[in-house]
């Protein structure tokens, strides 16, 4: 089709074929980062473009369906397991995507950026999303880091474009590779009173428990997180939600407390349940150290959480000043979960803040509107290109 034929998007720009790797899939049932997927995909769809993303068949709808409100899913084959699973299906899907006629490539991370060289011999255009930090993770060993930071490297030899939901992580990006990545975020919707029956089926409370919610690997910092509610004399308890899909020495570690008050309630996917869980909780505590604009932080926010965040850059960044920052020791943590034990009009005030946050740096519309210039531009709508070329004279 002659591109003066292709259909427009909403917004009056020729509608743009998109292909996202790197999820697990939608619908989402796993992690942020399918949720992050979901959000844009569909919205993007709606819009008028043609939107595809690649699926691994046990984290998305059992009944295999070829669409999804709009958003065509592609399902392609990997290897389960830790170190084989993301490899084997990017490579897959990579391999699929050679020969479809997208207009962009828009990749999530870049663990395994060389199965893309195929797409840069043959000029396609391809968008690496930088992930953060990945080799900086404490669950990979030297060899698995030395991989991930030439596959970093190999990103930037064949992207056509980088960008980064991070300032920081591009400013750290731009340092250890000479390229900085457009900055290119995610969004987070606003909660509003979920049905509060459904704490019950999690033995919780409104207002008696503190919330984490990240997958249970050491750079998230849960054990430490557990050593500082140890230390917090409270009747509220702590609830954890979330796992991971191999078999982890780190997890049983965490599960060896002795404290009755913390309470494991693994992944939770039911509709609504983790939304109420982040509504109802009488704080959110963040200890995520690697990685840039985290979608459980922003739901956190969303959901007018007040948050206890390590105080890191790219939390830091997200947060502002809509949250309370915490250094790296179970001491300070606790510390400061005993702060807002003692002042809990803190927790309203924060609150209040957070959502406010969400409002006027991470809206969903706005996030799209950015993702929609952004994807006009380099996917080759000319119009677009125009006005970049006369905006930048």
């Amino acid at each position: 089709m002659d591109d003066d034929e292709r259909p427009r998007s909403h917004s009056g720009n020729r509608a743009v074929r998109i292909a996202i790797i790197g999820s697990r899939g939608i619908p989402a049932r796993w992690g942020g980062y399918e949720t992050i997927t979901e959000e844009l995909a569909t919205r993007l769809a709606a819009r008028g473009h043609e939107v595809s993303v690649y699926c691994r068949s046990a984290y998305s709808d059992e009944r295999r369906l070829p669409e999804y409100q709009g958003v065509k899913l592609v399902y392609t084959p990997y290897v389960r397991g830790k170190l084989l699973e993301t490899p084997s299906h990017e490579l897959a899907s990579a391999f699929h995507s050679l020969f479809r006629p997208y207009d962009i490539l828009f990749v999530l991370g870049c663990r395994t950026s060389w199965c893309y060289l195929p797409h840069r011999a043959l000029r396609k255009t391809i968008v690496f999303q930088t992930d953060g930090l990945d080799w900086e993770r404490r669950k990979w060993g030297l060899l698995a880091r030395s991989y991930l930071k030439f596959t970093y490297w190999m990103a930037v030899q064949l992207a056509s474009d980088l960008v980064s939901d991070s300032r920081a992580v591009a400013v750290h990006f731009s340092r250890a590779y000479g390229r900085r990545p457009d900055y290119l975020t995610y969004g987070a919707n606003v909660i509003h009173a979920p049905a509060m029956a459904i704490l019950r089926e999690y033995s919780l409370d409104p207002g008696q428990y503190f919330l984490v919610v990240c997958r249970l690997e050491p750079e998230n910092n849960t054990d430490l997180v557990i050593r500082a509610f140890e230390q917090v004399r409270t009747d509220r308890k702590l609830a954890i939600v979330g796992g991971v899909n191999y078999r982890s020495k780190y997890v049983q570690h965490l599960r060896r407390t002795r404290d009755p008050r913390v309470m494991f309630l693994g992944p939770v996917y039911a509709p609504g349940h983790l939304d109420a869980l982040y509504y109802y909780s009488f704080a959110y505590i963040h200890g995520h150290e690697v990685g840039g604009t985290n979608p459980a932080l922003l739901r956190a926010m969303g959901a007018g959480c007040c948050v206890l965040a390590l105080d890191v850059p790219f939390n830091a960044e997200v947060i502002a000043d809509a949250g309370i920052k915490w250094g790296k020791s179970a001491g300070h943590l606790a510390a400061q979960m005993e702060h807002v034990l003692r002042h809990p009009e803190l927790t309203a005030h924060y609150r209040d803040l957070a959502v406010k946050r969400v409002r006027s740096a991470y809206d969903w519309d706005l996030i799209v509107d950015e993702h929609e210039r952004y994807f006009a531009r380099h996917g080759g709508d000319p119009s677009e290109q125009t006005t970049r070329v006369a905006g930048s004279a």
